[in-house]
Formats: structure tokens, sequence, C-alpha cells
């Protein structure tokens, strides 16, 4: 299965903390030993190469993480510029909150949606349509009137046609 690509990638994980500051202690010990033994014996010079090699790889994920991130935010960026365009191209626009998926089915998914102008949250059925829709994703919509009416009770479930999702984006960030 894909990772959801609405959610931005953790910088930091604490297996990849605990190793850097591990490695780090061990360098500074290895390297307090080199100075002060000097010349050191053999098993240290041994060690210190490994450890050294240790903190490349990390080095190495750390820097993949950074680039995963910037990544994530230049696509991010991209999704909420050509939000904002379709949105000033439109009159009647919304913008909802996939929250999560109930049940997936060939034509289409029920879904729990927060609409972002009230906080209303409700069940939805989302028809499928030309992009794959993630939960924590921000969709902009086109409200169908004869559901969505001003002085009407809100329906009880929303039907949102494939045709009415204009754009999609991940959450904003604060």
């Amino acid at each position: 299965m894909d990772t959801n690509p609405m959610i931005r990638p953790q910088l930091s994980g604490g297996f990849l903390i605990a190793m850097t500051v591990i490695t780090g202690v061990v360098l500074l010990c290895l390297f307090a030993t080199v100075a002060l033994t000097w010349p050191p014996p053999t098993s240290v010079w041994i060690m210190l190469a490994v450890t050294a090699v240790a903190a490349g790889v990390i080095a190495w994920r750390w820097s993949l993480r950074v680039q995963q991130r910037r990544q994530w935010q230049q696509f991010s960026d991209r999704q909420w510029e050509y939000l904002a365009r379709i949105k000033g191209e439109h009159e009647a626009t919304a913008e909802i909150t996939v929250l999560s998926f109930e049940e997936i089915q060939p034509t289409g998914s029920w879904a729990t949606i927060r609409w972002n102008k009230f906080g209303y949250v409700q069940p939805a059925w989302i028809e499928n349509g030309t992009f794959a829709i993630w939960p924590d994703s921000v969709l902009l919509i086109r409200p169908d009137p004869t559901q969505i009416q001003v002085g009407a009770p809100w329906p009880l479930t929303y039907y949102l046609r494939s045709h009415a999702c204009l754009a999609i984006a991940p959450i904003a960030t604060p």
C-alpha cells in the first residue's frame, strides 16, 4: 500500500535520535582516548573507524529525511497554489477536510468529512473521481445546491459527486 502523500513526513524518529546521540557520545569518548593515550592502541583506531562509518550512515539518513520533508513541502505549496487559483476561478466553492474513510467500494467511498468554514462534521459518500483522495486532505468542492440550502437543515449524509471535486491539498500546517 502506498503511503498517504497528504501527511507531512516525520523529520525525526526516536531510533534515529537515539543512534545520533549514542554515536556522538562514542565519537567524543574515542577522540578523548586518542588525545590522552597518544599513540593509541590499534583497537581504538578500529573502534574509531567503525564509529565514523556509523556516523556517516546516520548523517546520510538525516539528509534523506530532510530531503523528503523539503520535497513534501514543495508539493504541498504547489497544491495550495493550485487550490487558490481554482478557488478564484469558480464562484461558489467550499473547503472540506476528509477525516477518515469508513468503507471503500468500487464506485466510491463512505467517509467522514468536516466543513472547514463551519467546523461541521458529517458522513459523506464520495464518488470515485480523477484523482486519489486520502485521509487528512483538503478538498475544494463546488457544493451541490440541492443538498445545501440557506435556511434549510444540513443533510444527514452529503453526496459528493466526482465532477464537484475541483482540487486537493494537504492539511495546512500552522
